[in-house]
């Protein structure tokens, strides 16, 4: 696949799955945090994953604290290849830093 083209499909997925976890957190903070941990859409850019990676508040809001910080269940980082490095492995997801417009 074109690099470009890489890009561009990687920073339209960061940018509907952003705004669908954004929209998850919000109705977390809503709800006064009843839930340890909250379910977030894995933000890879593979257009057929729906996988879930259950976060805390405090780590969503610690990776979106880095506009090109985002989050894909452990094993789907290698998909954010060449556009994406992997700058933290924690308990069953990967932060990965994205250089490309999301």
């Amino acid at each position: 696949m074109d690099g470009d083209v890489a890009a561009a499909r990687i920073a339209e997925n960061n940018r509907i799955f952003r705004d669908a976890n954004e929209q998850i957190s919000s109705k977390a903070t809503e709800y006064g945090d009843p839930v340890e941990r909250v379910p977030f859409l894995c933000e890879c850019p593979r257009p057929e994953c729906t996988t879930i990676v259950r976060l805390t508040p405090a780590e969503y809001e610690a990776i979106r604290g880095d506009s090109k910080h985002f989050f894909t269940i452990a094993g789907h980082e290698h998909a954010e290849e060449p556009i994406g490095e992997v700058v933290s492995r924690r308990n069953g997801y990967v932060v990965v830093e994205k250089d490309v417009e999301a």
